[in-house]
């Protein structure tokens, strides 16, 4: 037994506004909500909407209900659980920041950190100065170095 036929109807400024998401929405997980909205808009059922874009029949359900309620914005991720990080690995200007004061005292991470307190007002422990440092270092850093001594390393 099937449920009833639910669709979206859309006006022109919100079908505009849709397709806008679609093509240059930052992410695509919302680039996907938007098509599943605009799919039910051409009269596609929702069964049909989780076959095309792969996706079971709830998540379909979730995304139209939530467009009904909450519009466009509706779309988007919700923000998760969790601390937020201290310092954002995309926030660029701290970053180098960071490394310019650690790269002062690469031997002396309390100093470092002191001194990283001082300068961004953010606290942190070692630890975390630690992590932050192993996940911004690249191919240039000294864990991306070829070691002398190792033979297997050597061309």
């Amino acid at each position: 037994m099937q449920g009833k036929k639910r669709y979206i109807t859309l006006s022109a400024e919100q079908r505009e506004a849709l397709v806008e998401g679609h093509k240059r929405g930052n992410k695509a997980t919302f680039r996907l909500r938007c098509q599943m909205i605009l799919l039910s808009d051409r009269g596609r059922k929702i069964p049909d909407i989780a076959d095309i874009l792969g996706c079971n029949r709830q998540s379909v359900v979730k995304w139209l209900n939530r467009y009904e309620n909450a519009g466009l914005e509706g779309l988007n991720t919700a923000k998760g659980p969790g601390r937020p990080a201290i310092v954002r690995i995309d926030n660029r200007k701290e970053v180098d920041q960071i490394e310019r004061i650690v790269e002062e005292h690469p031997q002396k991470l309390d100093v470092a950190r002191a001194q990283i307190e001082a300068t961004l007002g953010k606290k942190m422990s070692q630890q975390t100065l630690r992590r932050l440092l192993k996940k911004t270092a690249g191919a240039g850093s000294a864990s991306g170095a070829v070691h002398p001594s190792d033979p297997r390393k050597r061309k």
